[in-house]
């Protein structure tokens, strides 16, 4: 099986996006709630289907909550 190398990138307003380096497709976002420090993931599995992986206390949180979800997805991380 083939993993693919994924990156962060870094947007506007609060917002960052998860995306496959080789396609640039994204695969998830991590976002600043409105007028709160709150942060919420989501994972992009494909249009109009995401799935919400919860809301975090701060921005790095957020990032390994989903940098975890893909580990567990491809299989190369241990629970």
């Amino acid at each position: 099986m083939t993993i693919t190398p994924r990156l962060w990138m870094d947007a506007d307003h609060d917002t960052y996006y998860f995306y496959n380096q080789e396609d640039g497709l994204v695969v998830a976002q991590i976002h600043k709630m409105a007028h709160s420090k709150i942060w919420l993931a989501k994972i992009i599995r494909g249009h109009g289907d995401e799935h919400y992986l919860g809301q975090y206390i701060g921005h790095d949180h957020a990032r390994r909550a989903v940098e975890n979800y893909w580990a567990i997805q491809e299989r190369t991380l241990i629970e």
